[in-house]
């Protein structure tokens, strides 16, 4: 499989995906840190995107408006799901599609249509709700793909036992900011010096 990865200027360079990397087709001048987006191209040099089936989204905190963010940008499918009754009214009248309910709890993953989706992101910051519903999840739709959000790499690892095909771990996030953070402003005062 082939990817294409946008360069600073939005110029597309090309890469090939080898061994769980992606290895770019030739140099480039890049700052250290830039960001990258990989986007899959098919061996026909198609870029296909489309998913099959719609998005779950478990909770409307930061995280999860930021997925549904992409999500529309990328004008996929989806359902939120939110225990927050005012939230759900809100979301509903700006013409969100939500259901109010527990993630952890099947009638409410059954009112998602979990049975036809293609991706559940448990977004949530409770970690025993996110087992759970990992747990149910992959026992009600084995197909789906989870991305589950846990606090601690411990609940993390417990969260891939139970069927996550990957997990946002918050304090490997934190580790991540902090390094960069400090790596950041002691090259500033190794250059200054």
């Amino acid at each position: 499989m082939t990817d294409a990865i946008p360069d600073s200027n939005d110029r597309g360079r090309r890469a090939t995906f080898r061994g769980g990397h992606v290895l770019l087709d030739g140099p480039v001048d890049w700052p250290e840190g830039t960001q990258l987006h990989v986007y899959p191209v098919a061996r026909d040099g198609v870029q296909h995107s489309k998913v099959a089936g719609h998005i779950i989204v478990a909770g409307f905190g930061l995280a999860g408006r930021y997925v549904v963010d992409l999500v529309e940008q990328a004008e996929l499918p989806y359902v939120v799901i939110e225990k927050n009754r005012a939230t759900v009214e809100t979301q509903r009248a700006l013409g969100r599609r939500i259901v109010a309910g527990n993630v952890a709890d099947a009638e409410t993953l059954n009112k998602a249509r979990l049975d036809e989706a293609a991706i559940l992101a448990l977004t949530i910051p409770d970690e025993e709700a996110v087992l759970e519903a990992t747990a149910l999840a992959r026992r009600l739709n084995p197909d789906i793909y989870i991305i589950a959000r846990t606090n601690y790499s411990s609940k993390g690892m417990r969260a891939s036992q139970l069927g996550a095909d990957e997990v946002v771990k918050a304090e490997q996030a934190v580790a991540v900011q902090f390094y960069e953070r400090l790596r950041r402003q002691l090259q500033r005062r190794s250059d200054g010096n």
